[in-house]
This record gives C-alpha cells, sequence and structure tokens, in this order.
C-alpha cells in the first residue's frame, strides 16, 4: 500500500504543471534550468522589441516571470527585462494574435512578429500575421476581448 501511494504521488508531481504555465503562457514543452517553462521559444525579448531581432537568448542570462522562464543575449537585456516584464511581454501570453481573435491557442513564432502602438504581437506564420495587418486596431481589439475569455483554458480544450 506505502509503495501504491508513493508511486500515486509521483505521477502527480511528474504531471503537473502550474496552470498559468500551460494555460496562460505559450511555452515549450519540458522544463528549462531554471526549472520553468521556456517561454518565447528562447528569443531575447528585449532584443526583439528594442532592435527588432528575433535572436535566441542564453540559459546563463535567464529570468523568470509568472512561471515562465525567458532567455536573453546579455545580462544587461535581462535586467531591462526584469525592470518592466509589461515593455517586453507579447500580447496573448505569446501566443498567435490572430488566432486569439478567432478562440484559439496557436503557437506564436517569434520570427513573425509585430510591434503596433508599442505592443508586440507574435503569429503562428506569415499568413496570420498578414490578416492581422489588414486590421490591426480591430483584430487587436478583438483578440484582447477573446484574450479574457480563453486565457485560462487550456490549449487542449479549445
Amino acid at each position: 500500500m506505502k509503495s501504491l501511494v508513493l508511486t500515486a504521488l509521483t505521477a502527480v508531481i511528474a504531471l503537473s504543471t502550474p496552470a498559468f504555465a500551460a494555460d496562460e503562457v505559450n511555452v515549450s514543452n519540458g522544463i528549462s534550468a531554471a526549472g520553468a517553462p521556456l517561454a518565447a521559444h528562447g528569443v531575447d525579448l528585449v532584443a526583439l522589441v528594442n532592435d527588432g531581432n528575433p535572436v535566441e537568448g542564453f540559459a546563463s542570462h535567464s529570468s523568470t516571470y509568472d512561471g515562465a522562464s525567458y532567455y536573453f543575449t546579455s545580462a544587461a537585456n535581462r535586467e531591462a527585462f526584469e525592470a518592466n516584464p509589461a515593455a517586453f511581454l507579447p500580447q496573448h501570453g505569446g501566443f498567435c494574435s490572430f488566432g486569439v481573435s478567432v478562440g484559439k491557442k496557436f503557437d506564436g513564432d517569434p520570427d513573425q512578429y509585430l510591434l503596433a502602438d508599442g505592443k508586440l504581437y507574435l503569429f503562428l506564420s506569415a499568413e496570420t500575421r498578414a490578416a492581422f495587418l489588414k486590421d490591426v486596431t480591430g483584430i487587436a481589439k478583438t483578440a484582447d476581448d477573446q484574450w479574457a475569455n480563453i486565457k485560462n483554458i487550456a490549449v487542449g480544450e479549445l
């Protein structure tokens, strides 16, 4: 009986992840060196926002925010993020903003991004980015409204 309880407890711990990491932030499978799921495909969000350069960061310059790990190319970029995460975090948890506008959580690819009105939007593909560009203001508002409804719903349930 003792081994059955231990096995069940081990399974629960191994299979459980924080709800926010699975639902509210687009993260990669697995755990980063910091012990949290990796967000933004490991791309340095500060470099992306400030320089328009979607370059991969390093685990040695990582920061954990809201249960997700973010990688940066330098300590300076990590510190800039930590000082003001909202200035660099993508909208809609890093999911494809066009997908969110239609009630879905598609992967957001940092190579397919848009900076508009001081906000970072990620997209599944060049096609979804192009569709978003047809009406940035309207689709962004629809995505914001939808995000309020789907933020806490697991990807597989949408």
